[in-house]
């Protein structure tokens, strides 16, 4: 697992900044070795919400590395 969290991404809740949706980002970032994520959507937590869900999805079905974190800001 890498230690290199991005801690400021956008995801497409934020109007014209971010283009995917939380989940499809927590998967990548995993992919990419990271131990964790931070979503700092503009306007909106909604985008928090959705990755909250999607960490949980995806610890249950052991698609996430053991400790990975969802930091999350405003």
């Amino acid at each position: 697992m890498n230690a290199y969290a991005e801690l400021v991404a956008a995801t497409h809740y934020s109007f014209l900044r971010g283009a995917s949706s939380p989940a499809e980002m927590v998967l990548q970032a995993a992919a990419l070795g990271m131990s964790a994520l931070g979503v700092a959507d503009r306007n909106s937590v909604a985008g928090v919400v959705r990755a909250w869900s999607a960490v949980k999805t995806a610890h249950a079905q052991s698609l996430l590395p053991q400790g990975f974190r969802l930091v999350t800001g405003a």
